[in-house]
């Protein structure tokens, strides 16, 4: 088996996607971004409106009422959960839990693992997907894992990830769930938190419920961590708009079944489509994001299509394990991906 690879990028180069507010031009369609593709409960904004008045006093101090609404959901005691700003803010403070610590990374993936362990001096590591395998033996320290990957759409199986979890009791294993509820397996480790001290798992209210906007997410893990990652989070951490709109998402769930079977497929044919022109690389994926190989470099088809189609794409050259001509796209409605597919057969047909 190859040795991981070791080595810290400089700072400031961590950038993401929907950076829509970059650009002047009229946006038609932002595939850049791997949020729900329909937007958010028709009803929530109307929600939030009647809610307005709250903004007049401090949200709760620990997110205790969505803490409990959350840990109903989940099966677990509320000392089991931790509501956070976003899992951005979530990974900084594993982080910063276990600062001076050594951390192992799969490649490519979600950039702030790697900007969160910088900023808290750990000695960082990487490997490739393929590093992973059944009956291994993992280092002490921490193990980031986003599954389904971001940006490969890459899915480990529930049973590889509870047989690592069980052989490998020195390490803690922090596994990213913010897309799984974008795959038809059922790949989340939420049924074993509390019976493991060393899984963390992270849930993201931004990705499945399309609040990216408002920052909410939270950790799922046995009480032992959950405690000490919260002596780092600072009090009000979670705006009380944010707070009530987890609370009206969890009530009105917009994926289902129906739902989910729709928006793969409408993945699939754009991939087929894309597929279909010459020069273009599409990669497989279990989700409705996948990667792309193109002609041309990644950030000129980025500004390209900004400006002379109105289409934003995620230029994915940044992204440890990627070359300069990856993106990421993310499927959107049928008429909006038939915007995407004419642009790319006018550039490289």
């Amino acid at each position: 088996m190859k040795a991981p690879e070791t080595m810290v990028s400089k700072s400031g180069q961590f950038h993401h996607g929907n950076d829509i507010y970059r650009f002047n031009h009229e946006i038609k369609a932002d595939f850049s971004t791997n949020t729900w593709y329909l937007g958010p409960h028709p009803g929530l904004l109307e929600y939030l409106k009647s809610e307005m008045n709250c903004v007049a006093n401090y949200p709760e101090l620990q997110s205790e009422s969505l803490t409990s609404v959350l840990a109903d959901h989940h099966h677990l005691a509320d000392d089991q959960l931790l509501v956070c700003n976003g899992t951005a803010e979530a990974i900084f403070l594993i982080a910063q839990s276990c600062q001076n610590g050594m951390s192992r990374i799969i490649k490519p993936t979600f950039s702030e693992y790697e900007h969160a362990c910088q900023v808290h001096k750990h000695h960082i590591s990487f490997c490739g997907s393929n590093f992973i395998a059944q009956g291994m033996n993992t280092q002490e320290g921490l193990f980031w894992l986003c599954n389904p990957n971001n940006p490969t759409g890459q899915v480990y199986s529930q049973t590889l990830l509870l047989d690592l979890v069980k052989n490998n009791p020195q390490t803690l294993f922090v596994i990213d769930e913010a897309y799984a509820d974008f795959c038809i397996e059922d790949v989340s480790m939420a049924p074993f938190v509390g019976k493991y001290k060393n899984l963390l798992i992270l849930k993201s209210m931004t990705k499945n419920y399309c609040l990216p906007g408002l920052r909410l997410g939270y950790i799922l893990g046995h009480h032992t961590q959950i405690e000490k990652i919260t002596q780092y989070r600072p009090p009000w951490a979670v705006n009380c708009l944010a707070l009530k709109a987890g609370e009206f998402a969890l009530k009105n769930a917009i994926i289902g079944d129906d739902e989910r079977i729709a928006y793969l497929g409408l993945a699939g044919e754009l991939r087929m489509e894309l597929e279909k022109i010459d020069g273009v690389e599409v990669f497989t994926s279990s989700t409705g994001y996948f990667l792309l190989k193109t002609p041309m470099p990644a950030a000129d088809l980025k500004h390209l299509l900004v400006s002379e189609f109105g289409l934003l794409i995620r230029d994915a050259s940044n992204f440890r394990g990627l070359s300069d001509y990856h993106i990421r796209i993310a499927t959107l409605t049928r008429e909006k991906n038939a915007l995407l597919i004419n642009a790319f057969k006018s550039v490289f047909v």
